[in-house]
Order: structure tokens, then C-alpha cells, then sequence
């Protein structure tokens, strides 16, 4: 043995892929806690080193024992090598969820942890029918841990992508995510409770609205898309909700980016089908998204003013529905007037 810690220096080369798998095997099942240790490494480097971390995901049910253990000074290392395994093969680390969740609740409080739901997020982006079960377990581990874990977060937006009802146990947990760092936690916690709000689970709270609506105009773009799609996700099953904050979405109707100026006139859309004062104060900015030079953003406009009865729309409505050269705004244009006319 030449390697630090015990770690055997092998040659390169050494199988199809240059990973001696049985020495690798055979040295986590060694009661030698140095053994061990080298083998851990040995994957680290395969995985790291020489992106063979595919080539090693038999070794995940060892390495799940080894973390099951109570001693041991490298259960981080061990935890680091699951979350790499996950992410380059998350299937194979799927059937030892249960056994992750539980280490990650009984020691949610150590650094390991953060690996563990590195891994249970990589586990849930492809499986989230294996990690869904356990979403009430990861909110009491992210509940448990300072600063609201990203990973553990991303686990249960990816578990809402298919199940987004099994997220409303836990929505006070992402609630509460959200209020503590929008910034931070705000692109999984809101995606999230989005899927929460459109399907046929129940929000808990809608304190959501305030936090999404402080972040309508960021900077960044995804976080700004997540909080308006959200706002709008919310307005779609309870308009009276979302209409206080409608006047924050001014700064978004305007903004220089196309798609959010979109994005945020179908938010006020939802809101004005069943609230039409809710244009009120971003009548201008609708008005003015009519010239705009993107036909999506035309169309969503000209559904925001129709709902909003915005009479002074119809001029302008008139000729978009007669003479826009993008069949979308000519059929949503037609259908503003047409609204506007039955509403008078």
C-alpha cells in the first residue's frame, strides 16, 4: 500500500473504462476503516478525475452501509460520493432514497447533510415517484438546518413537477424558505408553490404574493420569470389574491426584456378576468404594450385590456384586429373588442 490513507496506487487503464470495480468492491467491504476510506476516494477520483462515475454506481449499496453506520470519520466523503453518483446515475441511487432521507433527518444538523440532499435533488430530478414519499421528511430536515438548504428545495420542486399536490404538507416550509432569502431560495420555493396553487391541493397561506411581488423586476431573469409565473399561477385559481399587488407589476410591463413583459400582461390578464378594475393602475402600460414590437407580447396585452373593459383600448384594438400582420394578435385583438362591446 503506497497511496495516502491506505489508497492503493493502481494503473491506469485497468479495465474497459480504467477502474478496477472488484479491488474497488472488495476494499469497502475490508473492515480496515483505512480500506474503506481509499476505496471512497478511488471513486471520488474516478468520478472527478476521469468522469467514470457511471462505471462505479454498483458500489452505492456499500456505500449506503458504510453511511448507515454509526462510526466512521468520513460519512461526509461517503455522502459526497452518493451525490455525485446521483447526478451522473441517478437511478441506480434510487433505491436507497429511504435510507438517505433517514441519515440526512437523524443528522440534519452536519455538513453531510448538504451532500444528502445534493443527492436526493439528483435522485428527484429523474425519479420523483422514489423521492415523493418523503417530502414531509426533507421540509423537517430543511426546517432543522440554518439558511434553508437550495438542494433540499430543488428535491421537493422536482417532486411538484409530478406531484404537485404532495408539496402541500410542506408548503409553510417553502413559504417560509422564500421569506428568509427570495433571493437564495426563491427559484425552486416558487416553482413550487406555482404548481401547488395550479393544481388541486390547497395553499395554506398566501403569503407567497408579498415575496413573489417584491421580486417581479430583478435582475435576474429566471427568478424574475418564476415570481410572475407564480403570481399568475395563484390569480388563475384566486384573482382576489394577486390583485393587491398588480401595481408592482408596472415595473415588468415595462421592462426591456420581451418575454417578461409578456409573462407579467397574462398575470394581469388572470387577475382582470375576474377583478377588471385590476388594470387600473397599469392601464398605461397595457395601452402602450399594444405598439410593442413583439407579437407576443401585443397579444397578451390586448387579453389584459378586453378583461380590463379598458375603453380606450378599442381604437387601437380595432386596427390590430384588422391590419396586425401576426395572426395571434389579430385573433386576440378580435376577441378584446368583441368583449369590450358585450361589457358596454
Amino acid at each position: 500500500m503506497d497511496g495516502d490513507g491506505g489508497e492503493a496506487i493502481e494503473s491506469r487503464g485497468r479495465g474497459a473504462a480504467g477502474v478496477d470495480l472488484p479491488s474497488i468492491l472488495t476494499r469497502l467491504d475490508d473492515p480496515d476503516p483505512a480500506e474503506q476510506r481509499g476505496a471512497v476516494r478511488r471513486i471520488r477520483t474516478a468520478i472527478d478525475d476521469q468522469g467514470q462515475g457511471a462505471v462505479c454506481a454498483p458500489t452505492v449499496p456499500k456505500l449506503r452501509t458504510l453511511l448507515e453506520r454509526p462510526d466512521g470519520d468520513f460519512h461526509g466523503e461517503v455522502a459526497a460520493c452518493l451525490a455525485d453518483l446521483a447526478a451522473e446515475a441517478p437511478t441506480d441511487v434510487a433505491p436507497s432514497t429511504g435510507a438517505i432521507v433517514t441519515v440526512a433527518r437523524e443528522r440534519a444538523d452536519q455538513p453531510l447533510t448538504r451532500e444528502l440532499l445534493r443527492c436526493l435533488a439528483a435522485v428527484a430530478a429523474e425519479r420523483p415517484d422514489v423521492v415523493v414519499e418523503h417530502v414531509e421528511a426533507i421540509a423537517d430536515v430543511l426546517d432543522r438546518r440554518r439558511g434553508y438548504d437550495h438542494w433540499g428545495l430543488r428535491a421537493l420542486a422536482h417532486v411538484s413537477r409530478e406531484e404537485p399536490t404532495a408539496i402541500e404538507p410542506v408548503a409553510p416550509v417553502l413559504t417560509d424558505a422564500l421569506a428568509a432569502n427570495p433571493v437564495e431560495n426563491g427559484e425552486p420555493a416558487l416553482r413550487a408553490l406555482g404548481r401547488l396553487a395550479r393544481s388541486e391541493g390547497e395553499l395554506p397561506s398566501l403569503e407567497l404574493v408579498a415575496h413573489a411581488a417584491a421580486l417581479v423586476d430583478h435582475d435576474d431573469r429566471s427568478l424574475r420569470h418564476d415570481a410572475i409565473g407564480c403570481l399568475g399561477d395563484v390569480a388563475h385559481r384566486d384573482p382576489a389574491a394577486v390583485e393587491p399587488v398588480c401595481a408592482d407589476l408596472e415595473a415588468a410591463l415595462s421592462f426591456p426584456e420581451p418575454d417578461t413583459r409578456a409573462v407579467a400582461a397574462v398575470t394581469v390578464a388572470r387577475v382582470a378576468a375576474e377583478i377588471d378594475d385590476a388594470v387600473d393602475t397599469v392601464r398605461g402600460q397595457l395601452l402602450e404594450l399594444l405598439a410593442d414590437d413583439q407579437p407576443h407580447v401585443r397579444a397578451n396585452a390586448c387579453v389584459a385590456l378586453g378583461h380590463g373593459g379598458v375603453d380606450a383600448a378599442a381604437p387601437r384594438l380595432r386596427e390590430l384586429a384588422s391590419e396586425d400582420p401576426a395572426p395571434n394578435v389579430r385573433d386576440r385583438a378580435s376577441w378584446a373588442v368583441r368583449r369590450l362591446s358585450t361589457s358596454q
